[in-house]
């Protein structure tokens, strides 16, 4: 079947097309913005096989057969080629090399010991949101905590963080190659920037992530600029996109629900079951970097030959029956909870707990603060945000103080 994941009758209510493609096949075929044709797996089984099964599955196609990304990609500027070697699209040896190289560095930071700074970032934000009139929540909140969290993270100078963020959003904005080309010149300043950093982080050892990571050492081992640049900007932009649309899915689910957004705030104990199931229910993420199979392999009833494309659909892993009970509802005490929004496997999330702490902090502080915070127009009226893999809404208009 025919099926446009990114329409709006498809993001309000995603179940009807789902079933559909489940009913069709575990994998079925589907052309993707940007990526083209592929394989979608349409069931949680289907991609849970891909994301865990490291042998049958790379992301790199020059491990299936194919052309490296640099030479698929040969026409992107010079500046952006040492990107292609982030963790994310690394296999192997070298995905692990470079992931245990940076766990550590996210491990000796410790989620705990940055909650004082998101809570201040959160408690900044707030404090500057107009409670006189009408404020699009998307632009003015859920999008800046993110963003100035990982700044906070990196360890950027507070001088630095408004233009490095201007720099850095629109790489996460990116849904075509046109828009790719409208961000590239923010990302070229923001790489010069970075390698620079590198540097003076050398020399004054200024606290923070980047330094961590320009000293972090296995034995002789240790990242190199290009290593260093890549894992910056893929700490950007895989640490901004997720946590901004699910605290955007989160809030716009509170607002449907005030009783249950004052009894989060009275009992903070339920709220990592509710953001586990805003992760599930409203998959922010809707499906995966692409994976190419390395060999013939069956998935979903299917056989894959060698270099076969493939893209784990999250969303429909998330609500699917045979792996949830009621999935079209949303439970907020759901327990267990095995959803995939953040993967599994060798390339799960490095920043889950990051994303979570996020997204905890600015409920808590926004509906404390204004318990009577109330949307602006109509359910039915708030757009749906139409980026490629993306689902969340693109503006979120409320009323602080009805």
């Amino acid at each position: 079947m025919s099926l446009d994941l990114h329409s709006a009758d498809f993001l309000r209510d995603p179940d009807a097309g789902l079933a559909g493609l489940r009913a069709e096949a575990g994998l079925v075929r589907m052309r993707l913005p940007i990526l083209g044709p592929v394989w979608v797996t349409t069931t949680y089984g289907a991609a849970r096989t891909v994301l865990s099964d490291s042998k049958s599955f790379v992301r790199n196609p020059a491990h299936a057969g194919g052309k490296s990304l640099e030479q698929n990609y040969w026409w992107f500027p010079r500046f952006i080629h040492p990107l292609f070697h982030n963790v994310t699209l690394k296999d192997g040896a070298d995905h692990s090399r470079l992931r245990r190289l940076v766990i550590g560095a996210f491990s000796s930071r410790g989620i705990d010991a940055m909650r004082p700074q998101i809570d201040g970032i959160v408690d900044r934000l707030l404090d500057a949101l107009p409670a006189d009139r009408e404020v699009d929540l998307v632009e003015g909140f859920n999008r800046r905590v993110p963003m100035l969290v990982i700044c906070e993270l990196l360890g950027i100078p507070e001088a630095d963080r408004a233009k490095v963020a201007r720099w850095m959003e629109p790489v996460g904005r990116v849904s075509s190659p046109l828009s790719f080309f409208r961000a590239a010149p923010g990302l070229w300043r923001a790489s010069r920037y970075f390698r620079a950093d590198f540097d003076e982080v050398r020399r004054s050892r200024r606290p923070g992530l980047i330094r961590e990571l320009v000293e972090i050492r296995d034995g002789e081992d240790k990242l190199s600029d290009d290593e260093l640049l890549a894992m910056v900007v893929a700490i950007f932009i895989g640490g901004f996109d997720t946590t901004t649309h699910l605290i955007g899915n989160a809030v716009m689910t509170l607002l449907q629900d005030p009783a249950l957004a004052r009894s989060l705030v009275a009992e903070p104990a339920k709220m990592p079951l509710f953001i586990e199931e805003v992760l599930r229910f409203h998959s922010p993420v809707m499906f995966t970097n692409m994976f190419h199979a390395t060999q013939p392999v069956e998935v979903g009833g299917r056989m894959l030959a060698r270099g076969d494309r493939v893209v784990p659909l999250l969303i429909g892993a998330n609500r699917d029956p045979a792996a949830f009970d009621a999935p079209e509802t949303l439970c907020p005490a759901r327990k267990p909870n095995r959803h995939l929004d953040f993967g599994i496997g060798t390339h799960m999330c490095i920043g889950t707990q990051l994303a979570r702490a996020e997204a905890s902090a600015a409920l808590m502080r926004l509906f404390a603060r204004y318990p009577g915070i109330e949307l602006a127009c109509p359910v039915d009226k708030v757009p749906m945000l139409r980026r490629v893999g993306l689902r969340g809404v693109a503006k979120l208009p409320v009323r602080l103080e009805p």
